[in-house]
Order: structure tokens, then sequence, then C-alpha cells
């Protein structure tokens, strides 16, 4: 039993390094990510200064608490324009990418590792590997700042980053449907994932335009904490109303009506405006996104427990993934023409993070007596190693290789 004194010392040891971590990071380019993982190891695997299963026991929780936050921020950071520009490219990109990475991992998972995995449970494992994280690309492209112009590259990977998300969160839990109800078909799949993309986007849109209609009301008010009261309430009745998978995707699109209000008054000739602050309101949940995010990876280090056969098998994995990223960005830039700086950043700018730790979690949680899952622990085993492993390449290898690209190598 943790009391509450450990509690509080482990939350603030944790801002405390994920703080000094992104300090950090414009020397050492080590990201946060890697700290707070191996801090989580240490006080779990390695000294046992922490249970693990009292943490396993809120895998549910912080599970829900992180998707609705993170989407929520990348909802609230997206200008419509921007991504109007950009969308072709970051869709032929995410196609490319999702797609060949959840049938490469699926059929390598049933093939090589058959007592731990059958082809559906792969693929689940590819649906949670086949996007970027946001977090993970944004500080890596920030640093890049400093020595060339990323400006269009950034909307074009910040983008495939943020759409990514809610299409690998709702195609896993797609998957974990077929897997828990055999006799779900591959075309009745596909309608829930339609459903679950139809009504959430409805429920998120009109709840996003009646909060903001709601918050020029209250102007000069506090608002943050009331708007994630009803970031919560609309993440459950989407849930309820479109089914497991759509709550992801309604909190995406309640931030992406509230950040970009002014844009869809004037497409529907109004003359509204926002009267609430939603640089302030960004600037907020920065802190909490921070807290949560550093929080998390902790969390997935306390609960760890990798083998050498977990460690081989995630290393290949991530092998894998870059590889196939290569080539799909290669392929994207031939088809949509890029720039030679997108197409040196789209092949080696890229890293799993956050959503692929969330997405772990949910054979755990969906399944938690092992009935259908062979191996739900190993979900969150090949995930870590993956995430690490990428975090690593996209974060200090990757940097490298563009500037030698671009001949910015001296810069």
């Amino acid at each position: 039993m943790v009391d509450a004194v450990n509690i509080i010392l482990l939350i603030s040891a944790t801002l405390l390094l994920g703080f000094i971590g992104s300090l950090c990071y414009s020397r050492t380019k080590i990201p946060d990510i890697i700290w707070l993982l191996g801090f989580g190891i240490i006080l779990g695997p390695i000294t046992h200064l922490y249970d693990s299963e009292l943490f396993i026991q809120l895998s549910t929780l912080m599970s829900l608490v992180a998707l609705n936050i993170i989407l929520f921020e990348a909802g609230i950071s997206v200008n419509i324009k921007a991504v109007l520009k950009a969308l072709p490219k970051s869709l032929v990109l995410i196609a490319f990418t999702f797609t060949m990475t959840v049938i490469s991992v699926g059929y390598f998972l049933s093939f090589f590792m058959p007592q731990d995995f059958t082809l559906l449970q792969g693929l689940l494992l590819g649906t949670m590997v086949g996007g970027t994280s946001t977090v993970t690309t944004f500080s890596i492209i920030s640093a890049l700042e400093s020595t060339m112009n990323v400006s269009d590259v950034k909307v074009l990977l910040m983008l495939e980053s943020v759409l990514t998300d809610p299409i690998c969160i709702v195609a896993a839990i797609t998957l974990i449907q077929m897997i828990m109800l055999p006799g779900v078909s591959p075309t009745e799949g596909l309608e829930s994932i339609f459903l679950a993309f139809g009504m959430s986007s409805l429920i998120g849109l009109i709840v996003g335009l009646i909060w903001a209609l709601i918050l020029n009301k209250l102007k000069g008010k506090p608002h943050y904490m009331i708007t994630i009261a009803v970031l919560f309430i609309t993440y459950i009745l989407s849930e309820e109303m479109g089914g497991h998978g759509g709550g992801p995707i309604a909190a995406l699109l309640f931030g992406l009506i509230l950040a970009n209000f002014n844009f869809i008054m004037k497409v529907f000739d109004s003359k509204r405006e926002a009267q609430f602050d939603i640089i302030e309101m960004r600037h907020f949940h920065e802190e909490v996104t921070f807290f949560i995010k550093s929080f998390f990876f902790v969390y997935i280090g306390l609960i760890i427990s990798i083998s050498t056969k977990d460690l081989i098998f995630g290393l290949v994995l991530t092998g894998i993934c870059l590889t196939i990223r290569f080539i799909s960005a290669s392929i994207t830039a031939f088809i949509t023409n890029f720039s030679k700086t997108e197409r040196a950043l789209s092949r080696f700018i890229f890293a799993h993070g956050l959503p692929a730790l969330i997405m772990s979690q949910l054979p755990a949680i969906y399944d938690p007596n092992k009935q259908y899952f062979l191996a739900p622990e190993m979900y969150t085993n090949l995930c870590f190693i993956i995430v690490l492993g990428s975090v690593i390449y996209g974060a200090i290898l990757g940097p490298y290789i563009v500037k030698k690209r671009l001949g910015l190598s001296r810069s």
C-alpha cells in the first residue's frame, strides 16, 4: 500500500524531472520521455519502491484521462486554414504508413510469435504503432527550427500526427471488438468504424459549437476547468452513442471547433466572433498536458516487465517500423511531389509516443481475465521498446541524417 506522502513525492519528482528533461533536450538531444520512462523503471521493476499492481489498477482511468487531454490539445492546436493546405499530402502519407505498418507488424508477429499473437492480435499491435506522436514530433521539429526553415514541413508532420491519433485508436478498438466477438465480419468492423467516426464527429461538432456560444456569454470569467468538464462529458456521451472509439474523435473535434470558431462562423456568413481567449486556454492546457504526459510515461515505466525475448522482438519491430516509414515517405514524395526538405524530414523525423503507450493498455483493460488475448501484457512490453527505440532514432539520429542530406551538417 502506497501512502499519500509517497504519491505526492512521486508526482513532484515526476514534474521536476519532466521540466529538467525538457530544458536539457536542446543540449543533450535526449527527449524527456526517455528520462521519465527510465525513472519509472527504476522506481518499479528495479527497486520495487512502488507496487506495480497498484498502478495497473489505475490503467483504465489513466488511459481515459490521457486520451482526452492529448486529443483536445491536438484540436485546439490546429489551424483549419493550414490543415486544408497540407491535408492532401498528410492523408497520402498517413494512408501508406498506417496500412503498411499494420500489415507488416501483424504478419510478422503471427508468424514469429504465434504463441502470443494470432493474425488479428498482431494487426492490433500494428494499429497501435501505425501513427506518430504529436508531442515527440513537435519537440524534434522545434529543435530543428533554429538551423533550418521547416515551417511548411512542420504543418505537414504535425497534421499527420494529429490525424493518426483518432485513426489508430478507432482501428485498435474495432479490432479488439472483432477479437472478442469472433462473429464480427470485416464488413461489420468497417461499419463500426464509420459509425463511430460519423456519430462522434457530429457530437463533437455540435457540443463544440454550443459550448463556444456559451463561452461567449462567460466573457471575463474563468472557463478552462469547466471546459475540461464538458470535454469529458462529450467523450463519454460519444462512447455511449457512437460506440467504443468515438470518444477520442469527439474530443479532437470539440477542441478544433473552439480553436477555429471565428473561421467557422465566417464560412456560415455569421458575424459572431469568439469572445473567449483561445490563446489563454492553450497556455493552461499546455500545463495540464505536461503533467498528464509526464506522469503517464513514469506510470508505464512502473508497470513494465520486459524479458530478453521482448527486447529482441521489440527492436526488430522498431526496425520494421522505421523501414516502412522510409518506404512510405518515399512513395508519398513521388506521388505528391514533395520538396527536398519535405522528403528528408518525412523520411527520418518519425517517432511513436504517448498514443501508442495508451493504446497498449487497451487489451488488458477490455480483457482483464485473458479470455480472448493470448498475452495482453505483451502489447505494453513491445510498444515500450518500439516507442523508446523510435524516439531515440527520431530525436538523435534522424535530425543528424536530415542535416547531412540537406547540406546543413556544419550548422
